[in-house]
């Protein structure tokens, strides 16, 4: 009797443990463009990004300038980031939190959950395609969303036929750090020519550095950016947020 009652507590548990998080998703069908803000001290291409680096104060800065969600980069070789961040930070913000890290093993998916993460990375470049199909099953077993990001045709005939819903183009080619930022719009007419573009959400990522990078991706019709370094390396992060979204709300509670 007591051991019955006590397996009908863990199975409460555990549905709790696995339940949808926040969700990024419901930023993105929004009207109003979604703000993907990152936490990142260094990066390979720049070295350090951020000299007087605090994750803390920068999450209430993005917090308050009105973000909808929050990256954390967690890769510590590479970009001097750490899973502890993530975990920290977790408790003090109630946007979601994307795991930015180079998801290569299920192992790292399980990880994610008990950091605190509501959505993990899926790069299509360094994942085949069985690989993707079978990380989105455990994301969504596990309750976690995932951005699944692409940079080229190759990327992307990775992702068709998954259940891939939130489609990140990435701008910078993983291989040698350019940047270009009309290859969002390169992506897009990709998936036009495959009558396919409204079968996601589209996050554009990296290369944001100014309004009139904003309002170019805005007129592609993408559904949110995320921007890292250009928040990074401002002095006042909650006002660059104001330059680059000035409809925004500006004042809200993480």
């Amino acid at each position: 009797m007591f051991l019955q009652e006590i397996i009908k507590t863990k199975n409460e548990e555990l549905s709790k443990l696995t339940q949808k998080k926040r969700s990024l998703k419901s930023a993105l069908k929004k009207s109003e463009l979604t703000l993907i803000a990152e936490i990142k001290k260094a990066s390979p291409s720049k070295g350090l990004i951020s000299k007087n680096f605090d994750p803390e104060k920068q999450l209430q800065a993005y917090s308050q300038g009105g973000a909808d969600a929050i990256s954390i980069l967690t890769d510590e070789k590479y970009f001097n980031g750490s899973t502890e961040i993530l975990r920290q930070l977790r408790g003090k913000t109630s946007l979601p939190i994307l795991r930015k890290e180079f998801i290569i093993h299920p192992l790292q998916i399980y990880e994610s959950l008990f950091l605190g993460a509501d959505i993990v990375l899926l790069i299509a470049a360094i994942l085949t395609k069985q690989q993707i199909i079978s990380f989105l099953d455990i994301s969504n077993q596990l309750g976690l969303e995932a951005l699944v990001e692409v940079h080229d045709h190759d990327d992307l005939e990775k992702i068709i036929d998954t259940k891939t819903e939130i489609l990140g183009i990435n701008n910078r080619n993983l291989d040698n750090f350019t940047v270009d930022i009309t290859n969002t719009e390169k992506i897009i007419n990709e998936l036009e020519k495959m009558n396919i573009r409204n079968n996601f959400y589209i996050v554009s990522e990296s290369g944001v550095k100014d309004k009139n990078d904003v309002d170019y991706l805005e007129s592609l019709g993408v559904n949110g950016v995320l921007i890292g370094e250009a928040l990074m390396k401002s002095n006042k992060p909650q006002e660059k947020i104001k330059e680059l979204f000035p409809k925004k709300e500006h004042v809200r509670n993480g």
